[in-house]
């Protein structure tokens, strides 16, 4: 098993099975001819447009990686029984045969309320629940025994900790949508009140007494309702609808490590992460862990903000956590369905998906540089001498093509790290070497990199241990050797 624990998922938002759903006609005409929208992610998560993706294809590695399907709210318009029904099936489909190269079962499906899955005309949450509950535990009634019905009067029970030691993954499914009551504060607000908030934190608590060494294990949020109110998230016909409570939420999340908050709502696809620290925090305070936030966007519904940017999307993800440097690596590509053509709507069969985003992060709570040390400084000597002629000699040497590497955690399963390596043009170079030659030892391939493929001639080496990398410039009328150090990042606080 790899050292670094890494995960992948399929996130879907805001579906909105019913009258708000674009996969069927807009009028009273035949829906043939219309997909159905759990064949066209299928069909797109089936495209070569992955193979750019080293982590996506599980076919492609020995090393399991594990892929979860995540909805994040909102699979229903109107909280309709036939609504449900529809997303019972969605997700049926989606599993029943393997996505990108992995078996996926009802035990790696998540799903929490939004506030469209309530009956939100009802006073009492018991009322509210029963439609959403009814799809819940049929939807789970095959692993009943380790994922309990949950009836309506219960619903508060929709928050809850699911932990998976093999995998070194624990997920939180969050209930911001229990409030949720048409003519109310909370008709579109979310909410997750203090009871939820000490459950939650029970619960966490129950798995790190448990487990000791999930501290170490990479920890994913599910909410409906955004936790954080982003500018973008305004809307002025509406009252401010984050999670209430968030602040107390986020605190709880962070404490016990969480690096990664899947939400909806919204309809507007983004990434961001969150990491206030406060001036006041005090100094043997450990530095506190950034988290990233990831809005789904809408996967079916019609409703759609920025008219001129507007697409239906969904999200692929995968996460790989260094607990050692408290260092993580999220990426996150957001595939959107084009609908519209120039001036018109586009025919059914003509819909097509594209990447709209990849996201790259490394995030961590800590520098990865140490900080400079004493040290005693002397003049430079004039007329420079031997060692100033080295340098310079250096220079022409590799005619100012200099190799640089830098470090981040590796997205390929069953590697620790990815060493970055490419060439540099320090200003005043005379020309640039026809091929670069890399070596990085008899455990890896030997890779050459030419100016035609690559003008910065950029190589990468997924690894486990610090190694040293060669480089071999070679220019028209010579080879030049030169070498470069890849590290293993380490925690350094700056407190």
């Amino acid at each position: 098993m790899s050292k670094f624990p890494q995960v992948r998922i399929l996130h879907i938002s805001d579906i909105h099975f019913g009258s708000d759903h674009f996969c069927q006609h807009s009028g009273s005409g035949a829906n043939a001819g219309i997909p159905k929208l759990w064949e066209l992610i299928a069909n797109d998560l089936g495209s070569t447009d992955w193979k750019e993706f080293i982590w996506a294809n599980q076919s492609d590695y020995d090393e399991p990686t594990r892929l979860i399907l995540v909805v994040s709210g909102d699979l229903a318009h109107t909280a309709d029984p036939k609504e449900f029904q529809s997303a019972y099936e969605l997700i049926q489909n989606l599993i029943k045969n393997p996505i990108l190269g992995t078996k996926v079962t009802l035990q790696d499906v998540f799903v929490v309320p939004g506030n469209h899955d309530v009956v939100f005309n009802q006073s009492d949450p018991e009322h509210r629940f029963i439609p959403y509950c009814n799809f819940y535990n049929k939807l789970f009634r095959e692993i009943s025994e380790v994922r309990p019905f949950v009836l309506a009067e219960d619903a508060d029970k929709l928050t809850q900790v699911r932990a998976f030691p093999n995998d070194r993954l624990l997920v939180a499914e969050i209930n911001s949508s229990y409030y949720v009551e048409k003519d109310t504060f909370d008709e579109s607000r979310g909410q997750v009140d203090y009871r939820a908030i000490a459950s939650l934190r029970r619960g966490l608590e129950q798995v790190a007494s448990e487990t000791p060494e999930s501290k170490e294990w990479l920890k994913v949020a599910v909410v409906h309702h955004h936790p954080v109110l982003l500018p973008s998230f305004i809307d002025a016909d509406r009252d401010i609808d984050a999670i209430l409570n968030a602040g107390s939420l986020l605190t709880l999340l962070r404490e016990h490590g969480f690096q990664l908050v899947l939400h909806g709502h919204k309809h507007f696809p983004q990434v961001f992460s969150y990491d206030p620290d406060p001036a006041w925090t005090a100094p043997n305070e450990p530095t506190p862990r950034p988290q990233l936030i990831v809005a789904g966007g809408a996967a079916g519904s019609k409703t759609l903000p920025q008219a001129g940017l507007r697409s239906n999307t969904y999200n692929l993800i995968t996460i790989k956590w260094n607990p050692g440097a408290l260092q993580s690596r999220v990426q996150i590509v957001t595939r959107g369905l084009n609908r519209w053509g120039p001036g018109s709507d586009l025919a059914p069969d003509q819909w097509n998906w594209r990447t709209l985003r990849v996201y790259d992060r490394v995030m961590s709570p800590y520098e990865s540089l140490p900080l400079p040390g004493q040290s005693r400084r002397i003049d430079f000597p004039d007329p420079p001498d031997a060692l100033e002629a080295g340098r310079k000699k250096e220079y022409e040497r590799l005619k100012c093509n200099m190799p640089v590497v830098e470090v981040l955690p590796s997205l390929m399963p069953g590697q620790g790290y990815e060493a970055r390596a490419w060439i540099v043009r320090h200003p005043g170079h005379k020309n640039y070497p026809r091929e670069v030659l890399w070596s990085a030892g008899p455990k890896f391939k030997r890779q050459i990199s030419s100016a035609d493929a690559s003008s910065n001639f950029c190589v990468s080496f997924h690894y486990w241990g610090p190694m040293q990398i060669q480089a071999e410039l070679i220019f028209e009328d010579r080879a030049e050797t030169t070498y470069l150090y890849a590290r293993l990042p380490d925690a350094i606080t700056r407190r």
